[in-house]
């Protein structure tokens, strides 16, 4: 195990990111998200660099795939918590986009008023393997593999609580572009019903049949599953969601909201914005 602690000044205090690496890290990848939170983040965080249960991969420059959870000091794990899984898109997992506009700074702003962490698992299509544009939805592929991760997770909120007992979770999953295979993976081993999320979000990630596969996998069967389909006009998410629903007539299901931007929303605009869009974490100012 090592210890970083990188520190940036913002609005003349001094915030300290803490760095915690777990494992053989591929140290561009610790490098890059180090730099990316000092420069992002004005609110103290610590966040953990852990080879992902479940990763070993062949075409990853380090033969393994990364995972990390970032949990801003302002959050209580002793009180009931928000634990936000983002599954990145194509040529993913690099600080312009997965690690900054993505993540940093959508949840950055919240941490002043919601109880969260962010888990963002590395995929088999990251910039870190031999296919960054390939390899949809190869991942959990059997019933019980997204579990483990999970529990890998709730192992490194754990000890970071000191080994105190966690509030309730209540999960939430957010899959951009590509990143809707994994959703579609997960609906059709279940995996994704069985940690009980309140919110999916498909971020302009509605590709192909993998909104209908999630929905006749586990989708369908839990109605209090709250489901955010976000896509931009006339492109193919679009297209395959907007048929998704045809097949519903006037009588969609209710826990699923289909939401249609127009230009100048754009693919890149709905993921780098999908938190706010999607009512993610809830209302910024209904605490205040």
């Amino acid at each position: 195990m090592l210890f970083l602690v990188g520190c940036t000044t913002a609005s003349a205090q001094e915030i300290s990111n803490k760095i915690v690496v777990e494992g053989k890290v591929p140290r561009i990848i610790v490098n890059q998200w180090t730099k990316s939170v000092n420069k992002i983040s004005t609110v103290n965080s610590t966040s953990y660099i852990f080879r992902k249960s479940g990763g070993k991969d062949s075409l990853h420059r380090s033969k393994h795939r990364s995972a990390i959870v970032w949990i801003p000091a302002t959050t209580s794990l002793s009180e009931d918590l928000t634990v936000v899984f983002w599954f990145h898109g194509h040529w993913g997992y690099v600080p312009h986009r997965t690690f900054e506009d993505r993540t940093l700074k959508q949840f950055v702003p919240l941490t002043s008023s919601k109880n969260f962490v962010v888990v963002i698992p590395e995929m088999p299509w990251s910039v870190h393997t031999k296919t960054p544009t390939k390899r949809n939805s190869r991942l959990w592929t059997k019933s019980g593999d997204f579990l483990k991760f999970v529990d890998q997770v709730y192992s490194v909120l754990y000890n970071h609580n000191l080994t105190k007992d966690l509030g309730n979770i209540d999960y939430k999953v957010v899959g951009h572009s590509a990143g809707g295979s994994t959703l579609m993976r997960l609906a059709i081993t279940g995996d994704l019903c069985k940690i009980g999320p309140s919110l999916v979000v498909w971020s302009d990630s509605s590709y192909r049949g993998w909104l209908d596969r999630a929905w006749k996998g586990c989708l369908s069967k839990n109605p209090h599953i709250r489901i955010e389909v976000l896509v931009a006009k006339n492109d193919w998410p679009y297209k395959h969601a907007t048929r998704f629903m045809k097949q519903f007539g006037k009588n969609p299901p209710s826990q699923v909201n289909l939401q249609v931007f127009k230009r100048p929303m754009t693919h890149k605009l709905i993921g780098n914005n999908a938190v706010r869009l999607s009512n993610l974490l809830g209302d910024i100012n209904e605490d205040n």
